[in-house]
This record gives C-alpha cells, structure tokens and sequence, in this order.
C-alpha cells in the first residue's frame, strides 16, 4: 500500500468520496464559469474565485469521518468566497451534500442547526448591506431538504437496526432455550443412569467381591478356584465398567470430576490389550495384530475404534460361540482399518432380539465418515470398520 492510500485509509476516505468530490469540484468550477448571470448579478470567477470553490468543495473528502469539521472548513471558505460577490448559488450542491452528512450521521439537534447555521453566515456574508427578503428562500429550501432527507435515512436506519436487535435477541433467546433444554435432558439423562444402572452394577460388584472372599477360604477345592476366577473377572470387569459410568456422567453433568472420586480415563487405543484380556477372561482367547506403522490418531477416532472394539468383542462373548477371535488394528495412508474376527457361529441371537450393537458401531463409524460392515465370513464372524485417519505426511 502506498503512502498516499495509507493516508487515505487513515482519514476514512473511500473511492466513492474521491468521485464524488471530483464530480461535484467539476459541476461546481463548470457551472460557475458557464453561469452568465445569478441571483444578485456576481462578477465572473477568476483564480482567487477557483481556488475558493476548490476550498469550499475539498471538505466533502472527509466528510464521513469528520462531519461537523468539514462542514465548518467549508463554511469558512463560504466567508471568504461570497463578500466578493462571485457566483453564489454554484456552491449549494457541495454544501447540501456536507449538510446531508451531517444530518444522517448525527442528532436532531445537528438537523436544525446546520442548515440554519450555514444560512445565517451565507446571508451575512452575501447581504452585508440589504436585508435578504425573498432571495433566500430558495437556497434555505435546499439546505432544509438535504438536511429533512439526511434525517429521514438516519430515522429509517435506526429502525432497521432496532429490528435486527430485536430479531437477534429473539435469536438468542431461543438458543438459550433449546441450550437449556438439552442440559435438562442431560440431568435427566445421567439422574436415571445413576439411580437404575449405577447401582445395580454397584451390587453386582459387591457381590462377586463377597463370593470370591467367600471362596477363598477354600483354597484347596479345585471347584471353588474354577468357580472364583470368573467371579474376579466379574469383579475387575463391573469396577471398570462403574467407573466409566462415573465418567460418562460428569461429562452429561459438564463437571470435570474435580469432586475427589478417581475416575476412568479417557478409553483410546493404549487400552485394547486390556479389553483382550478381559475377553479372554470371559471364555473367548483374542490374538492381537497391529500392521502399519502406528501414529497418533485423534482423540476422536481412537475413542471410536475402542467402542467398537469393545462391543464387537461383547458380541463374541455373548451371541457367537467362538473359541477363539482376532483383533487386527491395521494403519495404512490416510485411514486405519480395525477388524474383530471370530470361529462362532454368528450374530443370529443378537438379530433375533433385536439389539443395537451393530446398529451403535455402524453410526459410531458414520459420525467420523467412516464405514462399518458386519457379518458371517467363512469359518465365523467379522466385524470391519475403516476411518479416516490423515498422517503427518498426508496434512503436509
């Protein structure tokens, strides 16, 4: 930008303030120097009487930004111009457009006060012997019209923005309704979780806690050992599965579970060789493989690859009879592909009920703009998800 345009960015002067100025210094210098005769019979323009009018026209430039100021410099050179008795009413277009300004950008104080200010020193400056009489009426006709229309925009502007105020507070005021309640319905939300599923689950655990203490005591049965692994595994699984209960509702509460109480982190890929063991536990060995280089994934993605995880691996354990499942986590450019595979025999209990697991990975996966398929492959089941997942490499 050039010196000259960063001083016209300063002062708040537009291309349309420079056209403007130029067409009206043009019509001004033309209509004076056409003119043969005015209202009081003024003598032709000469230099002093053209750079006058250049004085008289220039402060229309910054009339956006300075309103008043350039209607008072181009008043001054009103002063000097009119006593010499050049042609008088070839300035009205410049001054009514100044007074405009003036009205639109100000109060109504400003509306009665400029043009009847600026006709008061005209007609001293001009009538410094006669009285005006009926000489003045027109150009006071047009300095009052410039001014009623300047105020008249500026009314009607006001109220188009008192309409949008009113149309934005009525728009915020719903968003705080509706943001009110969701809240609501998450209160809802996590009282009903707390009061039916966190207790049972609470008894469930105290439960298997009670039986493997009970079998311990008889260390030596072989029945009793077979019988108490399963309750640890009951006892270990109903702990997590209570303390990612807490999780889930601070988050449905918006608290940080900053209240002392230790809670579940945030499930994500690190934590897979645990949800195999627990599946393991419950009867079904999984084998793990990871190809590809391993990256960071997001938050996001790794939080979906665990739930889908853990639940493909709950239906193993639950609908399918397997012996045994695979987890393959597989990265590969721009995506990561996860597949839970198992030698069962389906997922037919689970469509007979009616159940949602799939339905809950399939929009797990869509949310993320991923995919998700489901079902029998030869020898068993097979669970495949693939998302997006950009590398550092693909970001560049």
């Amino acid at each position: 930008m050039t010196r000259s345009a960063t001083g016209r960015h300063r002062l708040g002067i537009t291309r349309a303030d420079l056209v403007l100025t130029g067409a009206l210094l043009a019509l001004t210098l033309l209509t004076g120097a056409l003119t043969p005769f005015d209202w009081f019979g003024s003598r032709p323009l000469d230099p002093l009487g053209v750079g006058l009018l250049v004085l008289i026209v220039l402060p229309v430039l910054v009339r956006r930004s300075f309103p008043l100021t350039a209607l008072g410099a181009s008043m001054v050179a009103h002063a000097g111009y009119h006593p010499l008795d050049y042609p008088h009413e070839v300035t009205l277009p410049s001054l009514m457009v100044l007074i405009y300004t003036v009205s639109v950008t100000g109060s109504r104080h400003r509306l009665w006060l400029a043009p009847v200010l600026t006709v008061l020193l005209v007609t001293i400056a001009v009538f410094q012997d006669d009285p005006p009489g009926i000489y003045v009426t027109v150009p006071l006709g047009w300095l009052l019209l410039a001014a009623v229309l300047g105020e008249a925009i500026r009314l009607h502007r006001a109220y188009l923005g008192s309409i949008t105020e009113r149309a934005e507070r009525a728009e915020h005021t719903r968003e705080e309704e509706a943001a009110r309640r969701v809240a609501e319905e998450r209160l809802r939300i996590a009282r009903d979780l707390h009061d039916a599923l966190a207790h049972r689950i609470v008894v469930i655990n105290a439960h298997a806690g009670v039986a493997v203490h009970l079998l311990a005591e008889h260390e030596g049965d072989a029945v009793a050992g077979e019988i108490a692994e399963p309750l640890r595994t009951v006892a270990t699984a109903s702990s997590g599965a209570l303390a990612e209960l807490r999780t889930t509702l601070d988050v449905l509460r918006g608290t940080d579970g900053t209240d002392g109480t230790e809670r579940q982190p945030t499930p994500g890929l690190d934590q897979l060789p645990s949800l195999a063991e627990a599946t393991g536990a419950a009867g079904v060995p999984v084998a793990r493989r990871v190809e590809g280089e391993p990256r960071p994934l997001g938050q996001g993605v790794e939080i979906t690859l665990y739930r889908i995880a853990q639940e493909a691996l709950t239906n193993v354990v639950k609908h399918s009879g397997a012996g045994a499942a695979t987890l393959l986590l597989c990265y590969r450019p721009g995506e990561v592909r996860l597949e839970v595979r198992d030698d069962g025999t389906g997922m037919s209990g689970e469509g007979e009920r009616g159940g949602y697991g799939i339905i809950g990975m399939t929009e797990r996966a869509a949310a993320l703009g991923g995919t998700l398929t489901a079902g029998p492959t030869p020898g068993g089941f097979t669970v495949e998800a693939v998302l997006p997942a950009p590398s550092a490499e693909d970001d560049r």
